[in-house]
This record gives C-alpha cells, sequence and structure tokens, in this order.
C-alpha cells in the first residue's frame, strides 16, 4: 500500500510538472501569433486538442498502473529465534527457530513450502520439513498448502538443536559469511528466495 501511495504521488508530480512546462510552452507559441486573432485561435485549438490527448494517455497509463499494482505478490518472509513450551512432560523449554510468512500484498496468496538456502539458486535448497519429524514441534508444523489473504501470515518453528547439526556438512565447504535466503514456494509466482541479514555463522558460528 505505501509502495501505490508514493507511485501515485511521483506520477502527480511528473503531471503537474508537465501542465506548467507545457503551459510555458503554450504561452510562447501563442505570443508568436502576434496580432492575428484567428490564427492565435486557432493555435490555442490545436494547442488544447494535442493537451487533452497527451493527458488523457497520462491518465490511463496511471489507471492501469493503480490496477496492476495491488495483483502483484507481495509476501514478507523473516526469521528469528524464540522459546517454546512443550506439553510433553520433562522436556519444558525448547529453543527454536521462527520463520514468519506474511502476505502484504492485496491479493491471496498460497504457499507450498518452505525452504532454507545458503547462496542462492547454486547452492541445494534445505527442506525444513524433516526437521521436525518426531520432535514436539511437529503439531506447529503448518499444513501445507497454506493460503493467506491480505494481512495473515504464519510461523514455521524449527528446533535450533536439529538444525544446526543438519548445517554442519556446511561448516567445511562453505564460507560462513554466505547469506541465508529462505525459498517460499507460492502457486502463483513460483519459487521465490528471500534474503535474510542471517549468514551461515549465525547458526554454526
Amino acid at each position: 500500500m505505501i509502495h501505490k501511495k508514493s507511485f501515485i504521488i511521483i506520477c502527480s508530480i511528473i503531471l503537474i510538472v508537465g501542465i506548467i512546462i507545457c503551459g510555458i510552452f503554450a504561452g510562447k507559441i501563442v505570443q508568436s501569433a502576434g496580432d492575428d486573432p484567428t490564427l492565435r485561435w486557432t493555435m490555442i485549438g490545436a494547442m488544447g486538442s494535442w493537451a487533452g490527448s497527451v493527458f488523457g494517455a497520462i491518465a490511463l497509463i496511471i489507471s492501469l498502473f493503480a490496477l496492476w499494482l495491488p495483483q502483484k505478490v507481495k509476501l514478507k518472509v523473516e526469521i528469528g529465534t524464540g522459546m517454546m513450551m512443550s506439553q510433553v512432560p520433562g522436556i519444558g523449554k525448547i529453543d527454536v527457530y521462527i520463520i514468519t510468512v506474511k502476505n502484504v500484498g492485496m491479493r491471496p496468496v498460497t504457499v507450498n513450502n518452505v525452504y532454507l538456502n545458503f547462496g542462492g539458486r547454486k547452492m541445494g535448497d534445505i527442506f525444513v520439513g524433516v526437521l521436525n519429524q518426531g520432535s514436539p514441534l511437529q503439531m506447529y508444523t503448518p499444513q501445507f498448502p497454506k493460503r493467506l489473504d491480505q494481512g495473515e501470515s504464519f510461523e514455521y518453528y524449527l528446533l535450533r538443536d536439529k538444525l544446526v547439526i543438519a548445517l554442519k556438512h556446511y561448516e567445511d565447504k562453505t564460507p560462513k559469511d554466505t547469506p541465508l535466503f529462505i525459498r517460499v514456494d507460492e502457486v502463483t509466482t513460483g519459487n521465490k528466495y528471500h534474503k535474510t541479514k542471517w549468514t551461515l555463522k549465525t547458526f554454526i558460528g
């Protein structure tokens, strides 16, 4: 929504500046007609028709953009740390990583799955779903496909210990400053890699 408002404001400013420039240019042309009223009014009428066509086209383009922008798929993907209280006796608190996927666009989206990735498309993706199998967090795993309407989100909890162990094989062959990407599979746009501020060192540093 913020981007849409910014776009409309910028277009409005451009349109106003264009009107001012065209007005100055038209005034100079009319003055060049001298004292001939017939020629002057003919020029004014021609410029009026031309200006109307130009601004009509600009208004149409702005309307099309305003119609198109809300249709874009917009997801906000974040990762953080936290703690959960296990309902299983004797376990207590569990350290977790939390992946949050939120629909910040206006159109509904459907997410098929979430993966972790270090190094972008060149490296293999880590299917995070297997990390929770047989663990107390399995019951909190989202059921995919997951539909998100505007403003809705879901959280994916991962066991910190299991993820650190799963990432150990990266330690020798991947630089520790390699950024973490979160791949989200969305029905309309396909696979999207969302870069985070985290690196491999965050997990196994």
